[in-house]
């Protein structure tokens, strides 16, 4: 609930801050973990997206399971592309684009 009033454009931005941060807090708090469902995973990703906590997204995002999550969810692998072009990863996303048209072929 705090995410969607986070995103309403009439909540100022000092609201969304706070908003976010409690997200944030429910999501690591919770007894189930973010990787269970890409749903869960997207939520987790966008809250930590828009709190700047790109090093917690990154460690989310190279575990075995973030990973796999990434490639077989269109939403997850687009925050994942977000949170590397936040951070700069530049080249490591051409990698690894580069890498999955390889396989394909």
């Amino acid at each position: 609930m705090s995410v969607i009033k986070a995103r309403d454009p009439a909540t100022p931005q000092k609201m969304r801050t706070v908003l976010y941060s409690l997200a944030h807090r429910l999501v690591t708090s919770s007894p189930t973990p973010s990787y269970y469902s890409a749903d869960r995973l997207f939520l987790h990703l966008t809250i930590l997206r828009e709190l700047g906590l790109f090093d917690e997204a990154n460690t989310l995002l190279s575990s075995d399971v973030g990973n796999f999550m990434c490639t077989t969810s269109l939403v997850c692998n687009e925050v994942r592309r977000d949170i590397w072009r936040a951070r700069g990863y530049f080249k490591e996303e051409s990698e690894r684009a580069q890498q999955r048209i390889n396989e394909k072929q």
